[in-house]
């Protein structure tokens, strides 16, 4: 650890399991009035998240980028736990049914202004999908060359316990 980087917990998990855990120096989050920045020792907090592309340096200094869909946030000095929707690596975006879901997004919206919840929802997803697809252009703007792409694979579930029903029975 370099000298003054102080660290905390980051754990990033999503419907399918978690993403990520371990020490980190720092965490950008995509939240709802904009990016939120999170340090050691950051005052408590609790948040919504927008989709969007979410950063963080791990104790050695390597950058991670992902790619959320929206969730909560838990900030405490020692610890931050993101609760997504759904979590990604930015390579694995497909631009192209991102741009098709924007433009059936957008005629959907069109057509859906009669009913406020069914707009909001359509907004919504709209957004989501507009945040996935600036994630993925700004990410190969300034990704490192084919081959240097950072290297990130959701971490194997744990195993499932073996049940005895025979322990079960009184």
């Amino acid at each position: 650890m370099i000298a003054g980087q102080r660290t905390f917990r980051l754990q990033i998990v999503d419907l399918e399991g978690v993403i990520f855990e371990g020490p980190v120096r720092f965490v950008v989050i995509p939240g709802v009035l904009g990016e939120l920045g999170v340090l050691a020792g950051h005052a408590p907090l609790l948040t919504p998240i927008n989709g969007g592309e979410m950063r963080y340096v791990q104790q050695d200094g390597q950058e991670t980028r992902l790619f959320l869909e929206g969730g909560i946030a838990e900030v405490q000095p020692d610890l931050c736990t993101i609760l997504a929707d759904h979590g990604m690596r930015i390579p694995d975006i497909d631009p192209m049914r991102a741009q098709q879901k924007i433009q059936t997004l957008e005629q959907e919206l069109a057509a859906k202004r009669q009913s406020t919840m069914d707009f909001l929802a359509a907004e919504t997803e709209l957004r989501r999908e507009l945040a996935r697809l600036q994630a993925f252009q700004r990410y190969k703007q300034s990704a490192p060359r084919v081959g240097q792409e950072y290297q990130w694979e959701r971490p194997s579930p744990p195993a499932v316990p073996k049940i005895h029903p025979e322990a079960l029975e009184d």
